[in-house]
């Protein structure tokens, strides 16, 4: 049985500390849980894309939404773990895909993987954005434009499903600049952002150019980054984690922080144990919060 993770409550303000379940390699969900419970963590986000993402197989969980659910719940049960969000992405192609049977085919998985997340009792649903098709001849206001449209038809649904739907400004997408990321959630009404700031850094972006996304925030992954390395030790990059969580308390922010590191084999041969990393994160965001 996995340990409490620290929260903060002040008033109706809650921050709570949850694990990725696809943070360590190619395992099973039954495998991963194992690894978060032995971390400490109480609360998970669960993959559902491709590569290290998949301990939900997105069409299973389309075709079978109650037993791929049922399955999730066991599993999670057994270690007394409760679920956040879903990161999902997408389906295989961007949302704003310039074909449109692609996008009619990723409406149907939408709608299939809302169910399954409905059913297991998950919190929000994270999607990314999509980027700008320029071999496809797609100019930057048609891509954005086409993200509009397919997220609106995402939140009509994930709200009827009473979930939250999310999209991570990520690197590469029509939403990585923070100014792009926030017009994005203007033109899209009830949408939310996933915030990693691993992803800005990478843009030569600090804390100050990043907070503006915070009042959009429904959810934030955690990883260590530097301009050098999208991904850094907990005690070598830049993000000062002790901050972010001392401006998330003064921001009222009730959510989810999500230590989200992935493994890269580029960095297990450097040397890395992403359990360590995992764990000291952690311990790092813990004891921030328990100084609020």
């Amino acid at each position: 049985m996995g340990t409490f993770t620290h929260s903060r409550l002040l008033g109706s303000v809650l921050i709570r500390i949850a694990g990725a379940t696809f943070s360590f390699g190619d395992l099973t969900i039954e495998q991963a849980t194992v690894v978060v419970d032995e971390l400490g963590f109480d609360l998970v986000d669960v993959g559902a894309g491709w590569s290290n993402y998949h301990q939900i197989l997105p069409q299973e969980a389309v075709d079978d939404p109650d037993g791929q659910a049922d399955r999730l719940r066991r599993v999670l049960d057994a270690h007394q773990l409760a679920v956040s969000e879903l990161f999902i992405m997408h389906f295989g192609h961007p949302i704003n895909h310039p074909a449109a049977q692609i996008r009619e085919w990723t409406r149907g998985m939408f709608e299939g993987i809302t169910h399954f997340a409905q059913k297991s009792g998950f919190e929000s649903v994270m999607m990314i954005p999509g980027h700008v098709h320029e071999e496809e001849g797609q100019s930057a206001q048609e891509a954005f434009d086409l993200s509009v449209e397919e997220l609106r038809f995402m939140v009509d649904v994930a709200q009827q499903r009473e979930l939250q739907c999310n999209v991570e400004p990520c690197i590469g997408s029509i939403a990585e600049q923070p100014a792009d990321a926030i017009r994005l959630i203007d033109a899209v009404p009830g949408l939310g952002l996933t915030v990693d700031y691993a992803h800005q850094v990478q843009l030569g972006l600090g804390p100050e150019q990043i907070e503006p996304l915070h009042p959009h925030a429904r959810h934030f992954h955690a990883k260590q980054s530097s301009p050098e390395s999208f991904q850094a030790r907990p005690d070598e990059g830049v993000i000062d984690f002790p901050r972010l969580m001392r401006k998330l308390d003064a921001d009222d922010y009730a959510g989810v922080v999500c230590v989200e590191f992935v493994t890269q084999e580029p960095l297990l041969e450097a040397g890395w144990d992403f359990k360590t990393e995992t764990a000291r994160l952690k311990q790092i965001l813990d004891e921030a919060l328990a100084t609020l």
